[in-house]
């Protein structure tokens, strides 16, 4: 059994909640009817739910598996429910509408890996929806020396985007805001910095008020992206070779 290339991460449920509901407010501009949406990242599928009450969602990951009776509960009371599937199942072999990862790759020290993982689920012409957290999160942190280490993933939202082109999505589209997260007392700030999964240094705990920047206060780097899988996948290249598909071979007439 396979699933996503998921590291787990503690980012905080309010924080997901909110960047779950700007990512769907995007969604107003896309002409969209998923029929099978997969979930990863942080879940909050109930916002998809609403937005395409008819669709089937899934996911890898395994904190959604549920036993017979709950699904079937859920079947009867016709209540939408994330079903979990194995990456090897046939529902997810190019067969996907919509990939929705919220808060997923910055969690990845190679974002490749992932953006190829998300390629693989989708059918042509479907879309993929995500984002993340972009390398100048916590920069007030950094610049204080207070972190051993950032995220695991330093891309900027240009090289995500030339990794989506890479990888086979056409119409790549990236934008990006700044959330600023303000605290009355350090001890606040130190505990979201270690809830965010960042790798914050033991000299943070001897600061005390007057160590930190003022106003008290945490930047997020919020990266949002959507591309879109071609009607054709005519290639796709694997270390410098690009390869095409028999079935793509069409013989010119003559």
């Amino acid at each position: 059994m396979s699933t996503l290339p998921t590291m787990t991460s503690s980012i905080p449920n309010w924080l997901s909640l909110e960047i779950a509901q700007r990512m769907e407010e995007k969604l107003s501009i896309v002409r969209l009817s998923p029929q099978h949406i997969f979930h990863s990242g942080c879940l909050q599928p109930k916002i998809i739910y609403r937005r395409f009450p008819n669709a089937r969602n899934y996911s890898s990951n395994l904190s959604v598996q549920r036993s017979p009776l709950t699904n079937l509960i859920s079947q009867i009371l016709k209540r939408p429910t994330l079903k979990f599937v194995s990456l090897d199942d046939v529902v997810c072999q190019h067969a996907i509408d919509l990939v929705w990862s919220n808060l997923e790759l910055q969690h990845h020290s190679s974002p490749e890996e992932l953006i190829k993982a998300w390629e693989r689920l989708l059918k042509p012409e479907s879309l993929l929806m995500f984002s993340y957290l972009g390398p100048d999160t916590a920069k007030e942190l950094r610049t204080m020396g207070c972190l051993d280490h950032a995220l695991p993933s330093t891309w900027d939202m240009h090289d995500v985007g030339d990794a989506l082109s890479q990888s086979g999505f056409a119409e790549p589209v990236m934008d990006m805001e700044y959330i600023t997260l303000e605290y009355d007392n350090a001890e606040l700030l130190f505990k979201d910095a270690v809830e965010l999964g960042f790798g914050v240094s033991e000299q943070i705990n001897g600061l005390g008020v007057d160590g930190f920047t003022n106003p008290l206060q945490l930047t997020l780097e919020v990266v949002y992206g959507h591309a879109w899988t071609p009607k054709q996948r005519l290639s796709r290249s694997t270390m410098g070779v690009a390869t095409i598909d028999i079935d793509q071979i069409v013989r010119q007439k003559t």
